[in-house]
């Protein structure tokens, strides 16, 4: 089972159309390049399949199957074979071809290809942009079975093909998302319950600073109010007695003082004759001087 070399397959194109529209220089080192065509399904973008105007990119994200078509109408004769297969530099960026890697005899019609972004950054393809390629390789004899012609709707990304990988797709790249997204929320949940944490301690703490404070108090004053009252008893008793001690009888005359300096006493005391007239003894009293210079004693003296 020889493969077909540039030149073959170049003259089997031109011979028996086997690329439409063919571009001669896209047939180079034993293969043929196709290129993207103009429809495109996404699994993480809802909506039917896409018919791609003029000119719109291809956009794959990380982690998501796309079903893609080509440009040309391919056709493989009954006594040959082809394979197909992705350039590697497509393949370098993550996209890899999950669909069937060969085209059966007789077949005619656009190619669907199958591919999964396995890289980690979306992967944008241009229409028109040489991204498949083919290679021919002849049978030992035409097969007696061609694939059977395609209807007309063959050619385009039916409903069946899209249901069969549409819905979600747990690629490595949306559960990293889905992680990333789910620490994110747990971090603002644990510094909110932080946040209540701390105002719920502080509100604990003024609530029992207080209580603490009032329990002091209390034993405070019922410790030092009873001291306090006996203090108070104590100094009114001494205010008392210092008032019942200045409104009280007057105090004695001292033994031996000076009687016309210290009042009376009630009680009489008995004198002699020449006492009984204190103011006539005062006058008497007064010294004679005689004639020698010597002064006489007085009355009073001698009665003293």
């Amino acid at each position: 089972m020889p493969f077909w070399n540039t030149n073959r397959i170049k003259q089997e194109c031109q011979a028996h159309g086997l690329i439409t529209p063919y571009r001669e220089d896209r047939a180079k080192r034993c293969a043929y390049e196709l290129a993207v065509g103009n429809e495109a399904f996404i699994t993480s973008k809802s909506g039917d399949t896409a018919r791609l105007p003029e000119g719109v990119k291809v956009t794959i994200p990380p982690g998501q199957f796309c079903l893609l078509t080509t440009r040309e109408v391919v056709f493989v004769p009954n006594n040959a074979i082809a394979f197909i297969s992705m350039r590697a530099g497509i393949k370098f960026q993550g996209l890899v071809n999950v669909s069937g890697f060969h085209v059966d005899p007789g077949y005619r019609g656009k190619l669907k290809f199958a591919v999964y972004n396995a890289g980690s950054k979306n992967i944008v393809l241009d229409q028109d942009e040489q991204v498949f390629m083919i290679w021919y390789a002849d049978l030992d004899a035409p097969t007696p079975d061609p694939y059977s012609p395609l209807p007309p709707l063959e050619n385009v990304i039916t409903a069946e093909e899209v249901r069969k990988i549409q819905g979600d797709v747990a690629s490595p790249a949306e559960l990293k998302k889905q992680i990333e997204e789910l620490k994110v929320e747990l971090k603002e949940k644990f510094h909110s319950c932080e946040q209540s944490r701390l105002f719920n301690r502080s509100i604990l703490t003024f609530l029992l600073g207080v209580l603490g404070s009032l329990i002091v108090a209390i034993l405070v004053w019922a410790f030092v109010k009873p001291v306090f009252d006996s203090a108070r008893k104590t100094i009114d008793s001494d205010s008392q007695t210092t008032a019942g001690r200045a409104t009280g009888p007057p105090a004695q005359p001292v033994s031996g003082a000076d009687n016309s300096s210290a009042p009376h006493s009630a009680t009489p005391v008995p004198s002699s004759t020449s006492d009984s007239n204190p103011t006539e003894s005062d006058s008497d009293a007064k010294p004679n001087q005689p004639d020698d210079g010597k002064p006489n004693s007085s009355p009073t003296s001698e009665a003293k």
